[in-house]
């Protein structure tokens, strides 16, 4: 039987899942309250840590966290929802849905990447017995450049491309670069996102199921876990790289001016 994964939510935006222990060093750092909401495959619906302590051996909410007694997960559980609102139990958090009956390295970069697995699993030709990104193009990475990089976790690589952004802009000040040129030269780098961006999401997948093989040992549960941690996808780095994009738009207009 596998281990229960654990799905939390203190707002109508719920996050996971994680495993057993991770939900406790959750309780640790705050994050989980006793008015935290969680859920697990084959719960009918959210509940309180509290009602979940209080239904257990152990009624005290302490800080070592004691629900194992709480149904552990067999399966995907039928779809009752939207699994963004936490007031109705979801069929399964993207990554466990994306990574259910998968084995091997497929599971894991379908753990790594989250519910757009199937997409990029068709765009790395995975199914071939290869993992590359070549000859495919990305719209996302095309239209959003710097934003998709930060919404996808990429920050070394955003990090890079805003510095190649800004090098690029006082360049073109210095050299009185025309705007119609300069306009060539934005779209130039979009095409080189839209070219490279599964190639670069991919390796950036494979570096991060790399790294976590070396903290997780030959756990696989505890592997998974890790991969979905860092893995997915964040709308505060989303957020700071629209901020990013605004400076770097405001910096080029003032060196123009």
């Amino acid at each position: 039987m596998q281990e229960a994964q654990w799905w939390y939510a203190n707002g109508r935006q719920s996050s996971g899942p994680v495993d057993l222990a991770g939900l406790r060093q959750l309780q640790r750092e705050g994050t989980v309250t006793a008015r935290t909401l969680l859920w697990c495959e084959g719960m009918p619906s959210w509940r309180p840590l509290a009602e979940l302590d209080q239904a257990s051996t152990q009624v005290e909410v302490a800080p070592v966290l004691d629900i194992d007694a709480a149904p552990a997960a067999e399966g995907i559980a039928p779809s009752v929802g939207d699994p963004s609102d936490p007031y109705r139990a979801p069929v399964a958090a993207p990554e466990t849905a994306a990574a259910a009956g998968l084995e091997g390295e497929m599971a894991l970069y379908a753990s790594v990447v989250g519910g757009n697995f199937p997409i990029y699993r068709q765009r790395w030709r995975l199914d071939q017995g290869i993992a590359t990104g070549s000859g495919t193009w990305h719209w996302p990475a095309f239209l959003l450049g710097l934003i998709w990089m930060m919404y996808r976790k990429m920050y070394r690589l955003a990090a890079m491309w805003a510095g190649l952004l800004l090098l690029i802009s006082v360049v073109e000040t210095l050299l009185d670069v025309p705007d119609g040129l300069s306009l060539v030269i934005t779209f130039a780098l979009s095409i080189t996102t839209g070219i490279f961006g599964n190639s670069w999401y991919l390796a950036h997948c494979q570096r991060l199921i790399a790294q976590a093989r070396t903290v997780t040992g030959g756990d696989d549960t505890r592997l998974r876990s890790e991969l979905t941690a860092r893995g997915g996808t964040s709308v505060v780095a989303t957020l700071i790289a629209i901020v990013i994009a605004v400076v770097l738009s405001t910096v080029g207009a003032a060196l123009a001016g």
